[in-house]
C-alpha cells in the first residue's frame, strides 16, 4: 500500500474546525509562552487530485477526525451548523441560499462517500469531511447546484491491528429515555504488506420529544450500520478496495409537533337505517372548543393520556413509521503509473435500496371521523461507474484530469408502491361514502377483492440514466518573485435519458401513464488564481452546476380542480445554475491567522421544485421560473497562544427570486425560502494538562438569522433568530481511553428550528408544522482503542 503523508499537528490544531484545518505553518519562535509548533499543511482532494486548500480556487471547508471526535459529530449534520453559508432546516444542506421553493428537502446539494455518490454521513472510522460550496457540476455532475460534500472514510492499514471503539450517552431535557450511539472496528492486517481489512459498526437509538395524546406512545427511531474495506495491493503502485456497507433505519411516531388550534374538531352522527347504504343515515356536526386550545387539548379535554409539554403534544388516531435498508457493493482501483503518462483511479457501486412505512391520513382525508392510513413499499436498484486519468508529473505546470461517469438508477416491476385503506365495519363504510361521497368499501371490493383497501398505485417499469464526459485542466505560470497563476478549465458533457410506466387504481384516480424523454447539454468552469506567495491566494471563479429532469405521477382525478394542477405537464426539464465568485485566502503571522473569504453572485433559471396540491395532498415538480442568491462568506482560525485557539466563520446570503411563480405562490423580489439571511459561528478552544494528561474545554456559539418557510407567507411560516451556547471538555484518561461530556443549548433556550402551516387554505384539520430546538442535553462519550 502506498504510505499516507505524515501530517504533524498539536493537539489544538487537529481540533480546529473550518476552511483552514491545517492551512499553514512554518515554525515560528513561541510567542506569550505557547509551545512551538511544527504543522504541516494538510491536503485535501476536492479537484480530485491532492492539493492543500490554500491553492483550491473554491471554497472549502474540511473537518478532521480530531475535531470529529472532540466535538462529538456523530453525523455530518451535526458540524454542517458550524460552516458559513450552511442551513439544514430539516437536516438536508442548503448551501448558498439556493432551496428554490417551499421544501426543506430541495436536494441541491449532494454527498459522496469514498468517490461513490453515497449520502453515508454517519461519522464513524472517518478520516475527514470535505464541504465544496458552489455548482460542482463539471466533477461531481447533477444534483450538486448549492454544493458537494465528501465523506472520506478510515481506509485498512497494512501492517497495523487495531480494536477500537466509542460509546455514547445522551440525556434531554423534557425527554423521556436517553440516546445512545455504540460503535466498534477492527483492523485486521491478513498478508503482510499485502491484504488488510477494515470493519466498522454501529448502532444508535434517538428517543424524540413528540408523544403522541390519542395513545401515549413517545415518538423514536433507531439505526444501524456496518462498513467493510478489503484491501488488497498487489503491486507498490496499485490498490484495490473492495467494500460493503449495509445500513438500516426505522422510526416509528412524529418527527415534527403541531400547534394548530382548530377551535374545534368534526363529529360523525349515525341513525340506524336499515334502507340506508350499510344500514346507517350519517350526519355530521361541528364540536367548538376553546380557540386557544391546542389539538389534542381540544379534542381530548382533561384527559391526561400521557406526561409530556403542551409544545411536544400531537394528537394522531395512528402512529406513522418509516423503514429504509441499503446494501451497497463499492469497487475502488487506483494505478499510479500507466506509462510514466498518467495514473488511473475506477470507483464503482451497485446497491440495493429498499423503503417503506404508513402514513396516517385520517386527519387530512377524514377529519379524524374514521381511520385512513397508505401503506408504503418501494425498492431500486442503482450502478454507479466512474473512470478517471490523471497526469501523473507533479512538477509539471500543465495538470489535468479527464474521465467518465455512469449513473442508472432501475425501478422494477412493483404492483405495491402504495396502498390506501380505511377501517372496515358498516360504519366507516357509512361514514366513507357520506364524506368522500364515494363508496370506498365496494371500490375495494370491484377492483381489489377486499373492503378496506380503497386505492393503488403501482409501477410496471422505471429507470433513469446518465452518462458524462468531463475534462479539467490547470496550468500554473511561474511568475518568479511575483509569485504563481493558475489557470483552470473544466467541462462536463452529460446525457440523461429516462422512462415511466405507472398505474393507478381506486377512489383516487385511475390511469395509466408512460412517459419518457432525453436530455443533453454541457457545463463549465473556469478559474483564475493568484498566489503571491505560498501563504496567501486570491481566485475568481465562475461554475456552472444542474440538477437532472425527469417525469411526474399521474394526476390523481382528486386534484383536477386543484388551482395548480394546470401547472402540471408529465414531464420536467432540468435547471441550470451560473456561479461567480471572487475568493481570498490567507495566512498570517507564521500560520497563527488563517482565514478565507468568498463573494458569489449566482443566476438560477428554470428552478426545479416541488409543488404541493392544497386541496388534494398530492405534489408533482415543475419548472418554476428564476431566482439569484448573492451573498459573502468568511472562515478564520486564529492561535492565541497558551493553548488557546479561536475559531469565527459567519456569513451573509440574500437570495430572492427574480420572476413571479404562481406555482409556489412567490413574487419576484420574495425572499427565498429555507434561508436565514446570516449565521455566525464562534468558537474558544483552550487545551491544559490535568494529572500530567491532555485535556481541552471548548465554548462555541451559534447563531442563526430568521427566515420563512413558505412563499405566501403565513403566521406559522416564519422562524424567528435564535443563537446557541455550547460547552464542552475531553481528558485522555490514558493512551487508549477519552472521556468527554458535552453541553448542548446550555442557556436551555427554548427556539424554534422549523415551523410551517400545511395548508394555504384549510386551518381547522391540516397541521401547523412546528419543529424545536433540542432543550439543553447532556452527552457522556467515551473513545477507547483496544490494541
Amino acid at each position: 500500500m502506498k504510505k499516507p503523508k505524515t501530517i504533524k499537528k498539536s493537539l489544538l490544531c487537529a481540533a480546529i474546525l473550518c476552511s483552514f484545518n491545517g492551512m499553514a505553518a512554518d515554525n515560528t519562535p513561541a510567542e506569550n509562552g505557547a509551545e512551538e509548533k511544527a504543522v504541516e499543511r494538510i491536503t485535501v482532494t476536492s479537484r480530485k487530485k491532492e492539493e492543500t486548500i490554500i491553492e483550491i480556487p473554491m471554497s472549502v471547508s474540511s473537518v478532521s477526525s480530531t475535531e470529529i471526535e472532540n466535538r462529538n459529530y456523530l453525523d455530518a449534520q451535526d458540524l454542517y451548523r458550524t460552516l458559513a453559508g450552511a442551513a439544514m432546516p430539516r437536516g438536508q444542506l442548503i448551501l448558498r441560499g439556493l432551496s428554490g421553493g417551499n421544501s426543506a428537502a430541495p436536494g441541491t446539494t449532494t454527498t459522496f462517500t469514498d468517490d461513490v455518490p453515497f449520502a453515508f454521513t454517519n461519522l464513524a472510522d472517518v478520516e475527514r469531511v470535505e464541504v465544496l460550496r458552489g455548482p460542482q457540476g463539471t466533477l461531481y455532475g447533477s444534483n450538486a447546484i448549492g454544493g458537494t460534500v465528501r465523506v472520506i472514510t478510515n481506509k485498512p492499514r497494512m501492517n497495523e491491528f487495531e480494536l477500537f471503539g466509542s460509546m455514547q450517552i445522551k440525556s434531554e431535557k423534557n425527554v423521556e429515555g436517553y440516546d445512545d450511539s455504540l460503535s466498534i472496528g477492527v483492523n485486521l492486517p491478513l498478508i503482510e504488506d499485502t491484504l488488510a481489512l477494515r470493519a466498522t459498526g454501529n448502532l444508535y437509538n434517538d428517543q424524540r420529544p413528540y408523544v403522541n395524546m390519542y395513545n401515549g406512545n413517545q415518538s423514536e427511531a433507531q439505526g444501524n450500520f456496518i462498513r467493510t474495506q478489503l484491501l488488497w495491493t498487489p503491486t507498490e503502485q496499485t490498490d484495490v478496495i473492495l467494500g460493503y456497507v449495509k445500513t438500516e433505519y426505522r422510526s416509528k411516531g412524529s418527527t415534527l409537533g403541531d400547534t394548530s388550534k382548530p377551535g374545534g374538531y368534526w363529529r360523525h352522527d349515525y341513525t340506524p337505517d336499515e334502507n340506508a347504504p350499510y344500514g346507517y343515515e350519517v350526519d355530521h356536526a361541528w364540536v367548538e372548543c376553546d380557540e386557544n386550545l391546542i389539538r389534542p387539548k381540544c379534542i381530548l379535554g382533561d384527559q391526561n393520556i400521557a406526561d409530556a409539554p403542551e409544545k411536544y403534544m400531537v394528537y394522531n388516531l395512528i402512529d406513522g413509521s418509516y423503514r429504509s435498508e441499503t446494501d451497497l457493493v463499492t469497487l475502488t482501483v487506483e494505478q499510479d503509473n500507466i506509462f510514466d503518462i498518467a495514473s488511473m483511479t475506477y470507483a464503482g457501486s451497485y446497491r440495493e435500496f429498499k423503503d417503506g412505512g404508513l402514513d396516517d391520513w385520517s386527519r387530512l382525508d377524514a377529519s379524524d371521523l374514521f381511520r385512513t392510513w397508505i401503506i408504503n413499499d418501494d425498492f431500486y436498484d442503482r450502478t454507479t461507474h466512474e473512470l478517471r486519468f490523471q497526469n501523473i508529473d507533479v512538477n509539471s505546470d500543465l495538470s489535468w484530469t479527464v474521465g467518465m461517469f455512469y449513473d442508472k438508477v432501475n425501478q422494477p416491476k412493483n404492483p405495491n408502491v402504495q396502498w390506501q385503506y380505511h377501517e372496515a365495519g358498516d360504519r366507516v363504510s357509512a361514514s366513507t361514502l357520506y364524506w368522500w361521497g364515494v363508496d370506498a368499501t365496494q371500490t375495494g371490493l370491484d377492483n381489489f377483492g377486499t373492503p378496506s383497501r380503497n386505492w393503488n398505485s403501482a409501477r410496471v417499469s422505471a429507470w433513469s440514466e446518465e452518462f458524462a464526459l468531463f475534462a479539467d485542466a490547470a496550468y500554473n505560470f511561474d511568475l518568479g518573485d511575483m509569485g504563481d497563476l493558475e489557470l483552470n478549465v473544466g467541462l462536463r458533457r452529460f446525457e440523461l435519458e429516462d422512462y415511466s410506466h405507472t398505474t393507478s387504481a381506486g377512489i383516487w384516480s385511475e390511469d395509466n401513464v408512460i412517459t419518457g424523454g432525453e436530455e443533453d447539454g454541457y457545463r463549465k468552469k473556469i478559474s483564475v488564481s493568484y498566489m503571491p506567495s505560498d501563504n496567501y491566494s486570491v481566485y475568481t471563479l465562475y461554475s456552472e452546476g444542474y440538477r437532472p429532469g425527469g417525469n411526474n405521477a399521474p394526476l390523481a382525478q382528486s386534484c383536477a380542480a386543484d388551482p395548480k394542477a394546470k401547472d402540471r405537464k408529465d414531464r420536467y426539464t432540468s435547471d441550470s445554475i451560473d456561479n461567480y465568485e471572487v475568493g481570498f485566502k490567507g495566512s498570517a503571522f507564521g500560520g497563527r491567522f488563517n482565514f478565507a473569504t468568498a463573494v458569489y453572485h449566482i443566476d438560477w433559471t428554470d428552478v426545479k421544485t416541488s409543488i404541493y396540491m392544497d386541496t388534494c395532498g398530492f405534489s408533482y415538480t415543475a419548472n418554476g421560473g428564476g431566482a439569484r442568491s448573492r451573498g459573502i462568506e468568511f472562515e478564520s482560525t486564529a492561535d492565541l497562544g497558551y493553548d488557546t485557539t479561536l475559531v469565527f466563520n459567519a456569513s451573509y446570503t440574500n437570495s430572492e427570486l427574480t420572476e413571479d411563480n404562481d406555482a409556489i405562490s412567490g413574487k419576484a423580489g420574495d425572499e427565498m425560502t429555507m434561508v436565514p439571511k446570516y449565521n455566525g459561528y464562534l468558537a474558544l478552544d483552550k487545551g491544559f494538562e490535568l494529572n500530567g494528561k491532555p485535556a481541552f474545554v471548548r465554548l462555541d456559539v451559534a447563531t442563526y438569522g430568521s427566515y420563512f418557510t413558505h412563499f405566501n407567507t403565513k403566521d406559522g411560516d416564519e422562524v424567528p433568530g435564535y443563537t446557541t451556547l455550547n460547552l464542552s471538555g475531553r481528558y485522555e484518561v490514558s493512551d487508549d481511553v477519552k472521556l468527554s461530556v458535552h453541553i448542548n443549548n446550555l442557556l436551555d433556550s427554548e427556539d424554534i428550528s422549523y415551523q410551517r402551516q400545511r395548508s394555504r387554505t384549510n386551518t381547522t384539520t391540516a397541521q401547523t408544522y412546528i419543529d424545536f430546538l433540542p432543550e439543553r442535553n447532556i452527552a457522556v462519550r467515551i473513545d477507547y482503542t483496544f490494541f
